[in-house]
């Protein structure tokens, strides 16, 4: 959305949006912009969440070359460290069955892998890309914004 745009909406003057943008991105409340891709349009019909579970004494400790390497793979969207039964918690996006096949294959191939439990997602009902904004209390915008 454009400053005027936000601008209108909101009642101010675009500079006025522009400055407050500005101080939200200084803050990093405003991380960063990204396009949001249409992963049917992509071909990637096929996700899933992957658990992998580390072999005993591997946990954590010396972890880094392994999340390394799970994070190279260039289907893997999300990478969540966990606790519970399993130590990682994967998002994976693929062409087909096949390459979720492959690339278990290739996470339970990495040394300190001890074992992958995967669920297969049928449809999906709701996948925001980010949070939403927060609204104030009261109709006013509050001046550090």
């Amino acid at each position: 959305m454009s400053h005027a745009a936000i601008a209108k909406a909101v009642g101010l003057s675009g500079p006025a949006v522009h400055e407050r943008v500005r101080k939200l991105e200084q803050r990093g409340v405003i991380a960063g912009y990204t396009c949001i891709l249409d992963p049917y349009e992509l071909d990637r019909y096929h996700a899933a969440f992957v658990m992998v579970t580390l072999s005993e004494g591997d946990e954590f400790a010396a972890d880094e070359p392994i999340v390394a390497r799970i994070c190279e793979e260039p289907d893997v969207l999300e990478f969540h460290r966990i606790a519970g039964q399993d130590c990682y918690l994967l998002k994976v996006r693929t062409a087909t069955n096949r390459d979720i096949e492959q690339l278990l294959r290739r996470i339970r191939s990495i040394r300190g892998v001890a074992r992958t439990q995967t669920t297969i997602v049928l449809s999906t009902e709701l996948e925001k890309p980010t949070i939403e904004v927060p609204q104030p209390d009261t109709d006013e915008v509050p001046e550090s914004v």
